[in-house]
Order: C-alpha cells, then sequence, then structure tokens
C-alpha cells in the first residue's frame, strides 16, 4: 500500500471516530429529534446548527443571488466542533480552514476549480482540484486533476506528502490514477463531491427534493447509496439576537454521518453542518 495515500487520507478516519463518539452520545447528532430515547436535547438548539451554535454568536450570511448563474464562486471556512458537555453547554467552535468553489461554463461543460486548505496537528493540508463536468442537472463528473500536499512546521511543502491524481467517470466507473497506483469504484447513482453538490443544490433545491446520489468525497473516497431530501426549516439564531430562517436539506448515507445544507431564500448554501467539521458562508 502506498504510504503517501495513507497521509493524504488520515483525517478523514476521524469520520471513523466521529462515529464512535456519537454512538455514546458525545457528539451533537444531526438527525431528526424523533422523541425521548433519540439521545438529542432539544434545550441546545436545533440539530442541524448544534455543532456550530457558539460560531453563530458571529456569524453574518453572505448576500448572494447565484440561481441561474453560470459563474461564481463560494469561499467558505471550515469550522471544528471543539466539544461540551449537556450540563453546561460549554462547547466553542474554531476555524481550521477554508473552502474556494470557482464555477465557470463554457462549450457545453462546467468547470469547478477548488481549493481546500485545512490545519491538522499543526500544519496545513491542502487540496486543489479542477473538475470538468458535463452540463446536466447533476453536472455530473466527467474528468478531473487533483494535488494534494501538507506543510512541514516552517510552512513549506513535505516532498513525500505531495499526491497528483486523474479521475474519469465513464460508463458508471469512476477511475482514479496516479504513476504509482490505480483503483476503480462502480457507481449506480450520479456520482458529486462535497463541492459539486452545493451547485445541484443551487439549482435544484426545492420542497419536494427526494433524490439518491454517490459521494466521491476528497476526489478520492466513495460512498455510495446517499439520499438527499428536503428537511424542512431552521430558525437559525445570529448575533445581536438576529434570527434568519433557512430551508434545510439533509444528506445521510453510507460511510457519513448525517450532513446538513442550510439555504437562503435565493438558494445559496449558507451553511453546511455535521458532527465535527462545518461550513460557514464567508463570501
Amino acid at each position: 500500500m502506498d504510504t503517501n495515500a495513507i497521509d493524504r487520507r488520515q483525517f478523514l478516519q476521524s469520520g471513523l471516530i466521529a462515529a464512535t463518539l456519537a454512538a455514546a452520545g458525545q457528539l451533537p447528532l444531526l438527525a431528526s429529534e424523533a422523541g425521548s430515547g433519540s439521545g438529542i436535547d432539544t434545550s441546545l438548539g436545533q440539530y442541524a446548527t448544534k455543532p456550530i451554535r457558539s460560531y453563530l454568536r458571529s456569524f453574518s450570511p453572505a448576500k448572494k443571488v447565484l440561481r441561474g448563474r453560470e459563474q461564481y464562486s463560494l469561499n467558505y471556512s471550515i469550522v471544528h466542533w471543539n466539544g461540551g458537555t449537556r450540563a453546561t453547554d460549554k462547547m466553542s467552535n474554531s476555524v481550521v480552514g477554508s473552502a474556494a468553489i470557482e464555477r465557470s461554463a463554457a462549450d457545453g461543460k462546467v468547470i469547478y476549480d477548488v481549493r481546500q486548505q485545512m490545519q491538522i496537528g499543526g500544519v496545513d493540508n491542502v487540496i486543489e482540484a479542477r473538475i470538468v463536468c458535463s452540463a446536466d442537472d447533476w453536472s455530473s463528473l466527467r474528468d478531473w486533476k487533483m494535488r494534494s500536499y501538507h506543510t512541514g512546521l516552517k510552512g513549506r511543502i513535505e516532498p513525500l506528502s505531495e499526491i497528483r491524481e486523474n479521475g474519469s467517470l465513464s460508463g458508471g466507473r469512476v477511475r482514479i490514477n496516479t504513476d504509482r497506483y490505480s483503483y476503480e469504484y462502480s457507481a449506480d447513482h450520479p456520482v458529486v463531491t462535497q463541492w459539486t453538490v452545493l451547485d445541484f443544490l443551487i439549482r435544484k433545491a426545492n420542497p419536494a427534493l427526494s433524490v439518491n446520489l454517490d459521494l466521491l468525497e476528497d476526489l478520492s473516497l466513495f460512498k455510495p447509496n446517499q439520499s438527499l431530501v428536503y428537511d424542512g426549516q431552521t430558525h437559525v439564531k445570529l448575533k445581536d439576537e438576529q434570527t434568519v430562517t433557512l430551508q434545510t436539506y439533509a444528506q445521510t448515507g453510507e460511510g457519513i454521518l448525517p450532513i446538513h445544507y442550510l439555504l437562503d431564500t435565493n438558494g445559496c448554501p449558507q451553511l453546511i453542518t455535521s458532527s465535527m467539521l462545518s461550513w460557514a458562508l464567508s463570501g
């Protein structure tokens, strides 16, 4: 097994850790509050915003109108859940990175340029990608190039950490290649990434939405059989006691804890929340 591949994916193991903690009642669960015995304390706020309720005290929604636009950019702060107790409600959030997504369209193609950076263990882990998609409802993946690396303590790129991958999707087969290895996945549904699914919601979100998809997380980890459905309204309390109502969509499926996408009245994804890591639109 390629040791660099282990370095590249090591932080994603936190998802497995999160699942274990959630089962033990130590994480803010993001499933519907379905009555007694759910393990969810409703006094701490609505489930879709529990992981970032400390961060929301300083959050202001960015004003963007994106629906119908061919070109736009989205910038998110990546917010970490630092823990807390139900007894004291002394939880906190910290910003550990950023995600920048630029969408453009030309010649019957949709192109996403992505840069995602997270600080893990005192060093920056970076993913840079160009993703070429079809101009259909899903912006279906066609091919992509991805570069990932992490920096040392002095901010220099660690040469052994750098990985470059090329990928493609054709006939339901996801193929990923480097100079040293290659692997494939078989997809039964439209394939999205955590960056491109936002554009699908911008264009297609509505209260009747209920679709199935496959997730290619970080253009590397395949997580099939995902469900994305409308999950009602979430009333979000912001700084200065302001409240905004966001339309919420829930994603559940194999290999993930539930993810919630909170969209404003213009269809712009303002917040994406999960157990330990969430995104907040910064501009």
